[in-house]
């Protein structure tokens, strides 16, 4: 028994020549046949054809993947060889996916089983691995082969392969391949980054290197301790038995040093356009103070909790929306929660996740944020961050690094 792979001395290719050579009967069962494949496996059937070998192959059809020119090859064969039988699958409710080459011959059966398909790539290049094994007919892998193969016969899931049974397929995988060249251009049109870790490799390079980020990151911290402090004392204003003209301008004062970058306040969130929409809750001191004495109990609790209990309480109050409650929950607990908003969503999206373009408390549900949440904490352990400050200061600058008036467009 071995371990076959696609290297430079031991390929699939050499493994089915193996297993076909000198068979007196041949079975093979693969999900795809394309027009390669069939080049390389066509001449070594032939071969055995002519020596009087019987054959027998069944061949996928799911997804239109196999291709027609590969089905007329193999079906010229068979059209010289009575011998060779080859069939084609029917079946709508689920998909054939083996992969299995069975040589037969007097005293030992070989048998090629594990990923590779019949085309080139399979064949040669991909990675692939399957166990090739010489066993007696007797043993049970053999018996249960012949078993197997016995179910694919008497299963009625499959058509002999002939020219009506081509022409058929092959009009189908004809319009199969008109809708996917249709999607994969639209794919190619819509999608703004592959899945590929190289580019936020890259982005994070020209982070290190960049002399300014450093200080900005402390800065950030610095801020991040201040806001924390402004936060709880916001939050002690909840103690109070009603809210006074005093207990009203410490609240405005506070609020207004988290969120304005007008002087002389200190913008200790560096959400860029959270004074737009923020400053509107300084017209709501009650609800705004309830919400940052929540804040401080819901930053205690897993995101998701945390979060809905946040989103619930920002319904009712006007200029309050996710970047606001994130923020607050950020500051006060930011080993747990990340913060989101438009710059958040941009650079997300720069190196290729999928993220809300302006939601809001009503649209972003607390499932979503927590998925959010692991999605950035995953970057920050990657980029060897110590909490969601890290995350959010490279975040902050990725956006204005990919944003479109920065590459141009």
């Amino acid at each position: 028994m071995r371990l076959i792979q696609n290297k430079a001395s031991d390929d699939h290719r050499a493994a089915v020549a193996h297993v076909l050579e000198g068979a007196e009967q041949i079975s093979i069962a693969v999900a795809f046949l394309k027009d390669g494949g069939a080049r390389i496996v066509g001449p070594l059937l032939e071969a055995r054809l002519k020596q009087g070998a019987k054959i027998e192959a069944f061949l996928g059809t799911n997804f239109y993947i196999t291709e027609p020119k590969a089905l007329a090859r193999l079906l010229a064969i068979k059209k010289r060889f009575s011998a060779f039988e080859l069939f084609l699958a029917n079946e709508k409710r689920g998909t054939f996916h083996p992969k299995s080459y069975i040589g037969r011959s007097k005293g030992e059966v070989r048998c090629l089983i594990g990923s590779a398909n019949l085309t080139t790539g399979a064949l040669t290049t991909n990675d692939e691995i399957s166990i090739m094994a010489t066993v007696s007919p007797d043993e049970q892998v053999s018996l249960d082969l012949d078993v197997a193969f016995a179910c694919f016969r008497e299963s009625g899931s499959f058509l002999e392969l002939d020219d009506l049974v081509l022409g058929q397929y092959a009009s189908r995988h004809k319009d199969a391949e008109r809708l996917r060249r249709k999607l994969e251009k639209e794919l190619d049109n819509n999608i703004s980054a592959q899945f590929d870790l190289r580019r936020l490799d890259s982005f994070l390079r020209q982070y290190r290197a960049d002399k300014t980020e450093s200080s900005a990151l402390a800065n950030r911290r610095t801020d991040r301790d201040k806001a924390l402090k402004v936060q709880q004392s916001i939050a002690e204003l909840s103690r109070a038995p009603r809210i006074s003209k005093e207990i009203r301008s410490v609240f405005a004062e506070n609020l207004s040093n988290l969120i304005s970058s007008k002087e002389p306040y200190q913008h200790l969130w560096h959400s860029g356009d959270i004074h737009r929409r923020g400053s509107e809750a300084l017209n709501h001191p009650k609800q705004t103070i309830e919400l940052f004495a929540a804040g401080g109990k819901a930053a205690k609790l897993a995101p998701e909790l945390g979060y809905e209990q946040m989103r619930q309480l920002a319904l009712g109050i006007p200029g309050v929306g996710v970047n606001m409650i994130t923020e607050i929950l950020c500051t006060f607990a930011p080993k747990q929660y990340a913060v989101f908003n438009g710059n958040t969503s941009g650079a997300l999206a720069a190196i290729g996740v999928n993220a809300p373009r302006n939601p809001t408390v009503a649209t972003l549900s607390a499932h979503r944020y927590t998925q959010l949440c692991a999605t950035i904490d995953a970057l920050r352990r990657r980029i060897g961050g110590t909490d969601f400050t890290d995350a959010d200061a490279f975040l902050n600058w990725l956006y204005f690094t990919t944003k479109p008036s920065k590459r141009g467009s």
